[in-house]
C-alpha cells in the first residue's frame, strides 16, 4: 500500500485485546526499516496536546518509550501528529535507528477506528481479531481468573459479549469508508500459517518480508519467542463446552471470526 513517504508513521495496529497484536508487534519491528515502543495511544486524543488528559495511556506511552516529562511536553507540543511521531522517534531511546519507519499498536484503536483513520491519511491499519471462547478465557486470565475462569466469564457474561461487539462494530463501521487501507488478520490464521499470512502482511504494507521475522525476542510476548498453534485452543482444557455456546450464541453476527480448525 503507498503511503507518504515523509511521514514517520507507516502503520497502525489493533485488535481485541489479547488477539495477537503483540505477536504481530514483535514480528514488524524485526523489520530492519520498522520499529516501535510497544504501544503508543496518541490518535486517542483530538490534538496532541490533549493527550497529556488520555489516561493509562499517556503513562504507558511515556513508560514504554522510556521519555522524560520535559521530553513528553516536547512531543506534544504541535498540532501536527505526523510531527508527534517523528518527535517521539528522534526522543525515545528504544528507537536506535532514528531513520526508521514507526507504526503504532494500540488494541484499542479498533473501538474508535474510523475516527483514528480520519486523524492519519493514507496510513495502512492492521485489525487482529480471534474466535470469543479464546477471547474470554484470555480476558479471565488478564483479570487474575485463571482458576476460576468458567465461573468468572459466566459472571461477566454480558459484559465481555458487548466489549466484544463494540470492537467489532467499530471495525465494521470503519470498514464502510476506508477498506482499502485495512488488513485484517485473524489470530487463529496466523497460528495455523504464519509464513502466508506474514507475507500478505508485509506485502499490504509494502515491505520486504523474511522467515526469521516470525522469531523474535520480547519481554511483552508472554507466550515464547516465536508463532505457534499451541495458542488457538487453550480455552478448551478450561470452558465448559455449555459455556462455550453461550459464548456463540451472543456473537452470532461475529461468526466468521469463529473458528474450529
Amino acid at each position: 500500500m503507498d503511503t507518504n513517504v515523509d511521514d514517520p508513521l507507516k502503520l497502525l495496529v489493533c485488535g481485541f485485546e489479547k488477539s495477537g497484536t503483540t505477536m504481530v508487534n514483535e514480528i514488524l519491528r524485526r523489520h530492519p526499516r520498522l520499529d516501535s515502543g510497544f504501544e503508543c495511544g496518541f490518535l486517542l486524543a483530538d490534538t496532541p496536546a490533549q493527550f497529556r488528559s488520555v489516561q493509562p495511556y499517556y503513562r504507558y506511552f511515556k513508560q514504554c518509550w522510556e521519555l522524560s516529562n520535559a521530553d513528553m511536553d516536547y512531543i506534544l507540543d504541535t498540532p501536527h501528529w505526523s510531527q508527534c511521531y517523528e518527535r517521539a522517534k528522534q526522543r525515545s531511546p528504544v528507537i536506535v535507528d532514528k531513520s526508521s519507519g514507526l507504526f503504532d499498536k494500540t488494541p484499542i484503536y479498533m473501538l474508535h477506528l474510523n475516527d483514528v483513520l480520519n486523524k492519519t491519511p493514507n496510513i495502512p491499519c492492521v485489525v487482529t481479531v480471534r474466535d470469543p471462547r479464546a477471547i474470554f478465557y484470555s480476558w479471565a486470565r488478564w483479570s487474575g481468573h485463571e482458576d476460576d475462569s468458567e465461573e468468572f466469564i459466566r459472571d461477566n457474561l454480558h459484559d465481555y459479549i458487548e466489549r466484544y461487539s463494540s470492537y467489532g462494530r467499530g471495525y465494521r463501521h470503519a470498514l464502510a469508508k476506508y477498506s482499502d487501507r485495512l488488513m485484517l488478520i485473524q489470530f487463529e490464521a496466523l497460528c495455523s500459517e504464519p509464513e502466508k499470512v506474514c507475507r500478505n502482511l508485509f506485502d499490504f504494507i509494502g515491505y520486504d518480508f523474511q522467515p526469521e521475522f516470525m522469531n523474535f525476542s520480547s519481554k511483552y510476548f508472554v507466550y515464547g519467542n516465536t508463532v505457534s498453534t499451541q495458542y488457538i485452543h487453550a480455552y478448551k482444557n478450561y470452558l465448559s463446552e455449555t459455556l462455550c455456546q453461550l459464548i456463540l450464541d451472543g456473537l452470532q453476527e461475529y461468526s466468521q471470526w469463529w473458528f474450529e480448525g
